[in-house]
């Protein structure tokens, strides 16, 4: 989102794209990229290749819709493989993508200005998981099913991702302060040996990833 906003006509550098450590195993350079790229209806590939943009802007009403969907939950079961937890939220709904991440250590190196890493910041101190849900209504159902009521101090705590950023996402100016669109992690296939991205994350500008990341297979 930060190179989007940047753009103006909306264009991210190519080589950010092929940065993500899932599109290296895929591709050996840009110009494979940009050609398969190509080939998608919902993206624009630049001439010479090396920008790459939405047919559709990603709008705010996209990104309220995209938060509705999504969970945040903490207090996971010890097995909290990606297989377990697919388990557990498929439960109630279809599951587009899951992104666990591990308690992350505040390294001291000044404040944290973009998007992704405030999002982080709400959370990195215990483990926890966004799930991203087929419907708004899948999500809100896991919310009702989900919870731990009888046992409140550890047991699964599943809240809507709207909610958290409504009590601690928002800055003096209002509006949203963080969004899960960033690096992208927007939806790239997580396989149950796919171990780096569905069970970890930092925090950098790639929470958004999980969207893309962190799929159930699709891609």
């Amino acid at each position: 989102m930060r190179f989007i906003s940047k753009d103006p006509e909306g264009y991210v550098p190519m080589s950010v794209v092929a940065s993500f450590k899932k599109i290296k195993a895929l591709v050996q350079n840009s110009s494979m990229l940009a050609s398969a790229l190509r080939t998608s209806s919902k993206l624009v590939v630049s001439e010479d290749g090396n920008r790459v943009k939405r047919v559709q802007p990603f709008t705010e009403s996209d990104l309220e819709e995209l938060q509705a969907r999504i969970v945040v939950a903490e207090n996971l079961p010890d097995d909290h493989c990606y297989q377990n937890l697919m388990k557990i939220f498929s439960s109630v709904g279809s599951v587009k993508t899951i992104r666990t991440c591990y308690p992350q250590t505040p390294n001291g190196s000044g404040p944290v200005t973009n998007r992704s890493a405030k999002l982080d910041m709400l959370f990195a101190n215990k483990l926890h998981a966004f799930v991203e849900y087929e419907t708004i209504e899948d999500a809100e159902k896991a919310i009702v099913v989900l919870n731990d009521e009888r046992n409140w101090r550890s047991g699964l705590r599943v809240r809507l991702l709207n909610s958290c950023m409504a009590k601690g996402g928002k800055g003096k100016k209002g509006g949203h302060e963080t969004d899960v669109h960033g690096e992208e992690d927007v939806s790239t296939s997580d396989q149950p040996n796919d171990k780096h991205s569905e069970e970890t994350s930092q925090p950098s500008d790639a929470i958004g990833e999980h969207v893309s990341e962190e799929s159930t297979g699709d891609t």
